[in-house]
């Protein structure tokens, strides 16, 4: 119930730059907790293949806490810069990914790929920004597609049923 109240309610682009931050920080986090989850749970399961409770907590929480802690400094230095700066621009999602890379920094402790993620985290907080700031959606979830048919509209059975067509078919 709680869950779900956080998942429908808490949202990072309900208010503009510059307020709310609770709400920010939370509607960030989530998406980072749920797929830094389910990136550990894969990893304990396949990967890792951990026996025991401790070992499987040790891994799940290698991929959860920074993954999450990287999502709630996004969400707060971009808050932060757009309070002290007093206008919205691409300077807080830049700062905001550079404060990122540092945790990604510390966190795998590997230079080029803490610094090509840094780079990729700012090119995708810039298109971001860009599409909030000239009303365009990046990536466009196109209506009719989430309504089309749940089962193929051809039939492939080998034999026919000798009773004919059914009335919903």
């Amino acid at each position: 119930m709680l869950g779900t109240y956080f998942w429908e309610n808490w949202r990072y682009s309900n208010a503009p730059e510059g307020q709310n931050p609770f709400e920010k920080i939370v509607g960030l986090t989530k998406y980072g907790f749920v797929g830094s989850a389910g990136v550990g749970i894969y990893d304990s399961i396949l990967l890792s293949q951990t026996a025991g409770f401790w070992n499987t907590v040790n891994c799940l929480s290698y991929w959860v806490i920074p993954v999450t802690a990287m999502c709630a400094t996004f969400a707060s230095v971009a808050y932060t810069t757009t309070k002290i700066r007093g206008k919205d621009g691409y300077l807080s999602y830049i700062l905001a990914s550079l404060a990122t890379g540092g945790i990604c920094y510390c966190w795998q402790k590997k230079g080029p790929f803490s610094h090509h993620f840094t780079v990729l985290l700012m090119g995708c907080a810039t298109i971001k920004k860009y599409g909030d700031l000239n009303d365009w959606n990046p990536l466009p979830l196109n209506p009719e597609v989430r309504e089309q048919y749940t089962s193929i509209p051809f039939d492939f059975t080998l034999t026919k049923d000798p009773r004919g067509r059914r009335p919903w078919e």
